[in-house]
């Protein structure tokens, strides 16, 4: 009996020893410092987007900045640098940046849809930005497709090109019936055609859609407006922009007469 019971501590002593020697071996089942830094590289992307949406460009560009270095191939991050520098006009930076995303995926249809519009509306390349708008849209799984279509109805119809625009817009409003955002661009491409009438009628849709108007709205409604020859709505629709978006790049375009 005593042998049995030195037997008996004899075999708990050393299953306490066991789990005491358990305990302090690592932990291997936790991620990886790779993994660590592709969060990391996540986190820092998203929170540049929030920072850039606010027009905190200086705090946007630093977490940018701590996501490429915390994973320097990680294209959303390449492509969020590029977003970012073509906000701020600056156009060199956006290009090299958004093709650096576009080495690391090409394929990518988020990617070659910002590219697109960047080529389009910053440097207008009319005829470049369509390749990239393409690209996009062949891929099956793009969630968003009515967003390449509209971009390139903008460019198309900027580039001279009505009917092809008119399609690719009512491309957009037919993938997307709830988005007003193609019926203002359907509104901006009738002005272009000189069919005032027909603009101001999209126009009224889109508002009707619209809580707030923003300054865009604003000017193309100015711009409908003395097209038809009624001053007084181009008068509210300018005092709109005055009170509420004094320092927008539409007022300067107003002002300085070239909103024509």
């Amino acid at each position: 009996m005593f042998i049995l019971r030195s037997l008996n501590r004899c075999l708990a002593l050393g299953l306490c020893i066991l789990a005491t020697s358990c305990a302090l071996l690592p932990d291997t089942s936790g991620p990886s410092r790779s993994e660590r830094m592709a969060d990391l590289a996540k986190i820092k992307t998203q929170l540049a987007m929030e920072y850039e949406k606010l027009g905190e460009h200086r705090l946007a560009l630093s977490a940018i900045e701590e996501a490429i270095v915390a994973q320097s191939n990680y294209d959303m991050a390449w492509l969020v640098k590029g977003w970012i520098h073509q906000n701020l006009k600056m156009n060199n930076e956006a290009d090299q940046a958004f093709r650096r995303a576009l080495s690391i995926s090409p394929n990518s249809a988020e990617i070659n849809n910002n590219y697109g519009w960047f080529l389009c509306n910053n440097m207008k390349q009319i005829s470049q930005s369509l390749v990239y708008f393409d690209r996009a849209l062949a891929d099956p799984t793009y969630p968003t497709p009515h967003v390449a279509h509209m971009n390139k109805g903008i460019c198309r119809a900027r580039g001279g090109s009505y009917a092809a625009a008119a399609a690719d817009l009512a491309r957009a409003k037919a993938l997307a019936p709830n988005l007003p955002t193609p019926i203002k661009e359907m509104a901006r491409l009738k002005l272009m055609e000189g069919q005032s009438s027909q603009a101001q009628d999209l126009m009224n849709q889109y508002q009707r859609r619209i809580e707030v108007l923003g300054p865009d709205d604003l000017l193309l409604g100015w711009k409908i407006a003395r097209s038809r020859g009624n001053t007084q709505a181009a008068y509210e629709y300018e005092a709109q922009l005055r009170s509420r978006y004094p320092a927008s790049d539409e007022l300067m375009e107003i002002s300085g007469g070239t909103g024509h």
